[in-house]
């Protein structure tokens, strides 16, 4: 830069300001102050010029080097940032690499955890089978209580903190995992992505192993009641208790809300002991919602837990063999939830809770079978049994859901709490199947026990082509069974589904279609639905017999005209099935029965079946009383009367309404059912009446020979002698012919005897002894007069007083079917 130059003025003006004292030139002249001032300005100018310039050339040297240095400082600046970048990248990429050469060990540094943890546990379970087959074999050669702890199975060879360490090493495989999904450019990452895969399906697999283990090694998860005796009453309910008493005790326990307490001979526990719990939870956390498989967590439900809830009830059919140990094959097929820990729960406890009520099923056969309680009424004691089966069933349930409770609910539910993993709403879905899989072995067994009693006892499964047909007694025994059944269903059907039900879905985001619900909820309805179909034909069974039975056959058709097995039968029958109204009532209103053919609350009651029963007797008995007019003889007229007479009134004493003056009695025989309706009074009392105005019919002809004389007196013309003598004869010859013949007729009923025999006497008795009266003390016969008279009214009083009695043979023939 150039330096600035002073005015000339202003300088001239600074000189003399200044002026010194007076000078002289060089020459010694004396110089102005003018000229000096000049001489000066003009020395400085020079000065200053000469100063300019090289202030100029200085300038232009620093500028030069300016240049020059910044020319050398650039490529520096430059460098130094390339330094610093480089510095960055390659802390960045030691980083890297330490992390990857972590992860690349990741395999080496899990593998023998998870080993160990598979070595265990299969030792564990060889030694568990080895256990349970000896335990089988000693079972075989009865010994063994199945409810005994056996102490090998807590010798376990793993250490709690190695399913821990295990459980750790499974959540590092997931995030190395993921680690080399985002770097799958990098050369090894296939094979290591492959490498990591494997160890955790192994580790996948013990730890499903190590739950089979613990879950099937707890056992049962019921045990004998622990209970105080009441007074007056038992502890346990009696195994012989009747249907009344059964359904007292159930509907006393359901207003009590006490039902689990009042039911079965068992209750439920939870057997597994802590540190299995802890082992158990901690391999459910690890596996978790996505821990059993790797990569990126699943949005979408898997296929097969939309399948487990989509089964209807009226597709649940038998498949399986009667007898097999189970009704439908939806129970047979393997768990696959998509989650294979729920898988192994749910296929250990299934078995476990099946072997539960398969053992008490044959505990019960063995039992009644050993006492020999069965007696006349195998129905009944199936039927009784099947029930308790159902009880035992509902405690089963209750146990599995403890340990549900103990080992799958907590990692069903989702916490408050922001660090807490979320639960999808799929899983929980798959752990409400995989415990309905364990209550569907046992609903599906029981459901197997009900029918097989239907088939065999109940006689639904005996083909109408077989030579041998259904009695009526069998037929309603089978009917009283279903019944029986039925009732208990009735009754303990909504709690057992109740228990089969695990509120724990959103249903807001999971895929359950509507009217959809897990297999054991479906299993439940159709128990309940099987059940009314069977027992409908049960009592079609029934009625069917009355009509077919045999027209044939002393039983059949008493040769004495006495009463028939059928009306027997028939009595017993009604008196079988009448304490189940609120049972029959289910029948009704989900089926159409042919004598009633209304469902809802539309459907008859009780007594429109049992009208239906006593019309279809009533048939019966006109047919068979017109199958006596076929035998030979003239005794078939009296016998069809006398026949139909003896049954009639059987009916109307055991089944039509007590007198008021029996009202007490008719408390006391409360279990006695008595019909109410008009119609059979006037029915079957109008059939009475009739047959027994017919057979008296019969006696009514001896009047004709014991017709009075014209003639007064004591005096007997020849003519009125002969007409004596042909009337005596006569009645005599009758008397004694309808008296033989009418003595093979019997009357079971002594007052029905009683009546009979005065009524009978009323039918000509009054006139003959008039008759006899008058002219036996009339001279008609010279001769003969005692032979005529041989029948004096003493004497035909004993005779009648001799009719209808039951001989011995028949009294031994009609003993077992009088009992009712």
């Amino acid at each position: 830069m150039a330096p600035q130059t002073m005015d000339s003025t202003a300088v001239l003006d600074l000189l003399v300001a200044a002026e010194p004292p007076v000078k002289k030139d060089e020459k010694g002249h004396r110089m102005s102050g003018s000229q000096r001032r000049i001489q000066q300005l003009t020395a400085t100018l020079n000065k200053m010029e000469t100063t300019t310039k090289e202030s100029f050339r200085y300038c232009d040297q620093l500028a030069k080097r300016a240049r020059h240095l910044d020319s050398l400082t650039s490529p520096a600046s430059d460098a130094s940032a390339m330094l610093s970048v480089a510095a960055g990248n390659l802390t960045s990429t030691l980083t890297l690499m330490k992390d990857a050469r972590e992860k690349f060990d990741t395999v080496g540094d899990c593998e023998p955890a998870i080993e160990r943890l598979l070595k265990g546990v299969q030792d564990m379970e060889e030694k568990r089978k080895g256990t349970a087959k000896q335990n089988s074999q000693y079972r075989s050669r009865g010994g063994s209580n199945p409810f005994d702890l056996d102490d090998d199975r807590f010798s376990q060879t793993l250490s709690e903190q190695d399913v821990y360490a295990a459980a750790d090493n499974m959540e590092i495989l997931k995030d190395a995992f993921d680690y080399f999904l985002e770097h799958k450019h990098w050369r090894s990452s296939s094979s290591t992505l492959a490498n990591l895969e494997r160890v955790h399906k192994m580790g996948v697999s013990a730890m499903c192993l190590l739950l089979t283990h613990h879950l099937m090694s707890a056992g049962q998860a019921i045990r004998v009641k622990r209970v105080v005796k009441k007074e007056g009453g038992p502890a346990v309910p009696s195994k012989n208790e009747t249907a009344d008493e059964t359904r007292t005790r159930l509907t006393v326990a359901l207003q009590n809300r006490d039902l689990m307490k009042s039911i079965g001979e068992y209750e439920e526990y939870q057997p597994i002991e802590p540190r299995p719990v802890r082992e158990m939870r901690a391999v459910l956390e690890c596996l978790g919602n996505d821990g059993y498989h790797l990569g990126p967590p699943r949005k979408r439900e898997p296929s097969a837990l939309v399948a487990a809830f989509g089964v209807p009830a009226n597709k649940v059919i038998r498949t399986e063999k009667v007898g097999s140990g189970g009704y439908s094959n939806l129970v047979k097929r393997q768990l696959r939830t998509g989650f294979p820990q729920l898988d192994a729960y749910g296929e250990a406890r299934k078995e476990v809770a099946w072997k539960a009520i398969e053992g008490f099923y044959r505990r019960q056969k063995a039992e009644r079978k050993k006492l020999g309680d069965i007696g006349d009424a195998p129905a009944d004691c199936a039927a009784r049994d099947a029930v308790r089966c159902l009880e035992h069933a509902m405690v089963i349930v209750a146990g599995e859901k403890t340990v549900f409770k103990a080992i799958l609910a907590p990692s069903t539910a989702n916490c408050e709490d922001e660090d807490a993993p979320f639960v999808a709403p799929f899983y929980q879905k798959g752990c409400v199947t995989a415990f309905s899989h364990v209550a569907a072995g046992v609903v599906d067994r029981t459901m197997d026990i009900i029918e097989t009693v239907f088939l065999k006892e109940g006689c639904i499964g005996q083909s109408s082509k077989e030579a041998t047909f259904l009695s009526i007694n069998d037929a309603a025994a089978g009917a009283a069974a279903g019944l029986r059944m039925l009732d208990g269903i009735r009754i303990l059907g909504p709690s057992l589904a109740k228990l089969c039900d695990i509120p724990v879905i959103e249903k807001a985001t999971v895929n359950v279609k509507p009217g959809t619900m897990p297999i054991a909820s479906t299993l439940c309805i159709a128990i309940h639905r099987t059940t009314v179909k069977n027992t409908a034909r049960t009592l079609e069974n029934l009625a069917k017999a009355i009509q077919e039975d045999p027209l044939d056959g002393e039983a059949h058709r008493p040769a004495d005209a006495g009463v028939c097995s059928a009306c027997f039968d028939i009595v017993k029958a009604i008196r079988l099935i009448s304490p189940f109204l609120n049972a029959y009532k289910s029948v009704t209103k989900r089926r159409a029965l042919p004598w009633d053919p209304n469902i809802g609350d539309e459907a008859g009651e009780m007594d429109s079946f049992v009208k239906y029963l006593i019309m279809r007797l009533r048939n019966s008995l006109v047919e068979k009383a017109g199958h006596y007019a076929l035998e030979p003889g003239p005794l078939p007229e009296a016998k069809s009367h006398m026949f139909m007479i003896n049954n009639t009134y059987y009916l109307l004493r055991h089944l039509r309404p007590k007198s008021s003056k029996n009202q007490e009695a008719v408390k006391d025989e409360s279990e006695h059912y008595r019909i109410e309706g008009s119609w059979f009074e006037n029915d079957v009392k109008k059939v009475f009446d009739a047959e027994r105005l017919k057979y008296l019919a019969l006696w009514e002809p001896l009047n004709n020979h014991t017709i009075m004389l014209d003639e007064k007196g004591n005096n007997i013309s020849n003519e009125g002698s002969r007409l004596l003598k042909t009337r005596f004869t006569a009645f005599n010859e009758d008397f004694e012919r309808i008296h033989a013949l009418h003595m093979e007729l019997s009357v079971v009923d002594t007052s029905l005897r009683k009546n009979m025999q005065n009524e009978v006497k009323g039918a000509f008795f009054p006139n003959y002894q008039k008759f006899y009266e008058k002219y036996s003390a009339v001279r008609f016969s010279k001769k003969k007069q005692e032979e005529y008279l041989k029948f004096p009214p003493t004497r035909v009083e004993e005779m009648i007083g001799m009719l209808f009695e039951v001989s011995d043979k028949n009294k031994a023939a009609r003993s077992k079917s009088i009992e009712v």
